[in-house]
């Protein structure tokens, strides 16, 4: 896992910063993803996680993306899923991630794993 961070300068909090998670999100990196996920949110408005090089996620992974939304939201921040990924989107599906509308937690409407839809 990779952070790359923009904007912000001599010590002052950052308007938006980027973390890249590549290779796995799995049960065995769990650990290290959370503090990394934790750090990130820390110190920005608003974290923007691309998961475009990820390689491998389990319903570990899956559920620490929820739980730094729902982080990200009782502080106030901005959180949100960049990057298209097939893996990522497999196992969104085969776990019954997908929704039409957030949880109740979902105070800001931002769930992460509500299908944007476009009606033409």
């Amino acid at each position: 896992m990779d952070e790359m961070a923009t904007g912000g300068r001599d010590g002052q909090p950052q308007a938006k910063r980027t973390l890249k998670i590549s290779g796995g999100l799995t049960i065995s990196q769990a650990g290290e993803s959370r503090e990394k996920l934790l750090a990130a949110l820390t110190g920005t408005d608003e974290l923007e996680v691309d998961l475009s090089a990820l390689t491998e996620v389990d319903l570990s992974g899956l559920q620490l993306l929820c739980a730094a939304h729902r982080s990200a939201m009782q502080l106030g921040k901005r959180f949100r899923l960049l990057g298209d990924n097939e893996v990522l989107a497999k196992v969104v599906a085969d776990a019954g991630f997908q929704r039409h509308v957030g949880c109740d937690m979902d105070i800001t409407n931002s769930c992460i794993w509500v299908e944007e839809r476009t009606d033409g």
